[in-house]
């Protein structure tokens, strides 16, 4: 069952502000500038909510990998999910991460109104299974969303995000007015200089709200803005407002949703790569199956930024040490954990490397 739908004059009314709808803009590596935007800005009287800790109950083993990877053809996808999850935890499974009476929400990227094939956004296949994965683990509900940048309703049907989800027996919940709230991001103003973006932020909220366990479930592509679109970035679709306005300055909102989002596990869907226009693509020449690797390829990791920079190198075939905002986000959530936040955050993906902490399995 569809949460809500929404049309697109009701889409773009919703959250604090307008959204500017950006995606036609984004091939053409123009995006609306918005000067006079609230930039994240830090508002004393408003409600103090804020996110939960996706991960702070996980009893992760310190001799467990934080990186498994699994790698086959596309008519391997079930065993390519099972092998990538199954991977980080060999006595367990998923069953480290996910069990009974969790509700779990599954967010992907649905943030175009894009074909499968053209790896715009999560390939509905890697959804199913990981929907499959969760239900096996006795999870109790699975929850789908996203706030997509084009019309909702278009981007879950185009995407085949709400047929696959449905079909599973997920719930989707599609953005409206009512779904968000605004939350503390960080207790002050952001400070730019510092590479800060989000003080408080409209976020769609109701899918986190009942949930007790979160995974991140995005496609790997390129990006015009910031180099790559993966993990952290996926997190841009719980940005209500004018989220718009932070492409001016992109690698410290990424690094924002980082350190904002403290995720249960991210699975990185690497079977169409998109290699060149992202984010939105357009052309099947665009993707290339594995990318660099060649072969269909699922990540599952606990630590979202050591995913994205394993990734970044393997998948796109790029530097990581060039990726402004994987030190970023290592900063700001090195701060968390210094707090006493439990999670991880390793921009350097060869620190787990060394300490054998990368499984790799072909099937």
């Amino acid at each position: 069952m569809t949460d809500h739908t929404v049309t697109r004059r009701e889409f773009l009314k919703r959250g604090t502000g307008a959204v500017i709808v950006a995606g036609a803009a984004a091939a053409g590596g123009y995006l609306l500038y918005d000067p006079e935007g609230d930039a994240g800005l830090y508002h004393p009287s408003e409600a103090d909510l804020r996110l939960r800790n996706y991960f702070a109950d996980i009893d992760w083993p310190a001799s467990n990998p934080r990186i498994s990877i699994a790698t086959g053809g596309e008519d391997r996808i079930d065993q390519m999910v099972k092998a990538a999850v199954g991977g980080l935890d060999p006595s367990q499974g998923i069953g480290r991460l996910i069990g009974k009476k969790d509700v779990v929400l599954i967010k992907p990227n649905v943030g175009f109104d894009r074909a499968p094939r053209l790896g715009a956004t999560t390939n509905p296949e890697v959804l199913r299974w990981v929907i499959r994965l969760c239900k096996e683990a006795g999870a109790e509900k699975i929850v789908v969303a996203d706030n997509p940048i084009e019309a909702p309703d278009a981007c879950f049907a185009k995407s085949r995000t709400r047929e696959v989800a449905q079909a599973e027996g997920a719930r989707v919940i599609l953005p409206s007015k009512i779904h968000f709230e605004t939350l503390v991001i960080r207790d002050r103003q952001p400070d730019p200089q510092n590479r800060e973006a989000l003080g408080r932020w409209p976020i769609f909220h109701r899918p986190l709200v009942e949930a007790t366990k979160v995974i991140g479930l995005a496609p790997i592509k390129d990006h015009n803005l910031c180099s790559a679109s993966m993990n952290m970035k996926n997190w841009y679709g719980l940005l209500g407002g004018r989220r718009n306005q932070f492409h001016q300055a992109i690698h410290d909102i990424v690094s924002d949703l980082g350190m904002m989002m403290s995720p249960t596990l991210v699975i990185a869907d690497g079977t169409r790569v998109m290699m060149k226009n992202g984010p939105t693509g357009g052309r099947a020449s665009d993707v290339k199956a594995g990318g660099e690797i060649g072969r269909p390829t699922i990540v599952a990791s606990v630590d979202q930024v050591a995913c994205d920079a394993w990734c970044y190198q393997h998948l796109l075939g790029r530097d990581p040490a060039k990726l402004a905002y994987l030190d970023l986000a290592k900063k700001k959530i090195g701060e968390q954990i210094a707090q006493g936040t439990k999670r991880f955050g390793e921009s350097n993906w060869k620190e787990y490397q060394t300490q054998g902490k990368i499984v790799t399995t072909k099937v």
